[in-house]
């Protein structure tokens, strides 16, 4: 009788651990941020299409005007996914806020841009020109790369001038405060099609497809709810081939999240040898985007110190879709 009732107790017990790990999957509200760019557009089709509450998840999109307000509500708990650029993401894993890149949303997309009637055509024509860029960025850290391998020294060949905003780097490359500005789409094609700008190059020209921005998610949260992860994974994954299976109606979305330029414009900067909606994650694309980080000296740790990226997440989306 006594172990008849050990064993009643031992299923209770076990019974009561499944209810609390199914209770875990379902953790409510789920907000993620994301900001106004062309390669954040799948959180965008996602969410008008209404794509996470096929998935039965509750999820709110927040459209944030900065990487570090994404990066601090996530560190805070107000946000328990985002996406950020690589080099957001992986500086914040540096600094020790708890989180894990868990799949890419877009590569490419970045280069740099000069005045039509600079008289700046090839890369040794910068030499001892000033350049606008966002200091520790992506922009920043491609623009080194791509100085270096045209045999440009960043520091004594070329003034690098630091801004905090896209849209300032532009104004100030129009009105001659700097020669080049690094910068990204679809502000550059915007340049060219109005007359004023020149695509020098794009860094995918040193670096090809390489990671822009990616999707990132808490530690705690992963472990929590994987299967929330996962499903947010399966949506993403669905976005991205909406994203790239209809450039038209992708270019529209994009207008209507950013309140900004037109459909066209849009269109032609999402041709495919510009940029690439994506979700594929390599480990290590984001390694080498750390070691250069690391030699510029953007990060505290070395690369093979830090825990940057977990794939278990992603690969089990992509088995679900199968």
């Amino acid at each position: 009788m006594r172990r008849m009732l050990c064993l009643i107790c031992l299923a209770a017990l076990l019974a009561g651990a499944l209810l609390g790990c199914a209770a875990q999957e379902e953790p409510g509200s789920l907000d993620i941020g994301v900001r106004t760019a062309n390669d954040h557009v799948p959180f965008y089709i996602a969410d008008r299409e209404g794509l996470y509450q096929e998935q039965g998840l509750d999820v709110v999109v927040h459209l944030v005007p900065s990487n570090t307000e994404i990066i601090e509500a996530l560190q805070r708990g107000d946000f328990q996914m985002g996406a950020v650029p690589a080099t957001t993401a992986i500086a914040a894993i540096d600094r020790g806020i708890d989180l894990r890149i868990v799949a890419m949303t877009g590569r490419g997309g970045d280069g740099l841009l000069v005045r039509a009637d600079s008289g700046i055509r090839t890369w040794g024509d910068l030499r001892g020109k000033r350049i606008a860029t966002i200091r520790a960025s992506i922009l920043d850290v491609l623009l080194r790369q791509a100085l270096e391998e045209h045999g440009l020294d960043p520091e004594t060949d070329v003034e690098l001038i630091y801004f905090q905003k896209l849209g300032d780097m532009i104004s100030a490359l129009k009105t001659d405060q700097v020669d080049a500005t690094s910068n990204t789409e679809p502000f550059m094609t915007d340049a060219e099609r109005q007359g004023w700008g020149h695509i020098l190059g794009y860094y995918t020209e040193q670096w090809p497809d390489h990671p822009c921005c990616v999707v990132v998610a808490r530690r705690d949260f992963i472990e929590q709810y994987p299967q929330t992860v996962e499903k947010v994974l399966q949506v993403h994954i669905e976005a991205v081939e909406r994203a790239n299976g209809d450039p038209t109606y992708t270019a529209e979305v994009i207008v209507e999240y950013l309140q900004a330029f037109d459909s066209e414009l849009v269109l032609a900067s999402l041709a495919r040898d510009k940029m690439l909606v994506d979700y594929h994650l390599q480990e290590a694309d984001i390694s080498y985007m750390a070691g250069l980080m690391y030699e510029q000296d953007l990060l505290e740790h070395e690369p093979e110190d830090l825990i940057l990226v977990d794939l278990a997440p992603l690969q089990r989306a992509m088995e679900g879709q199968k």
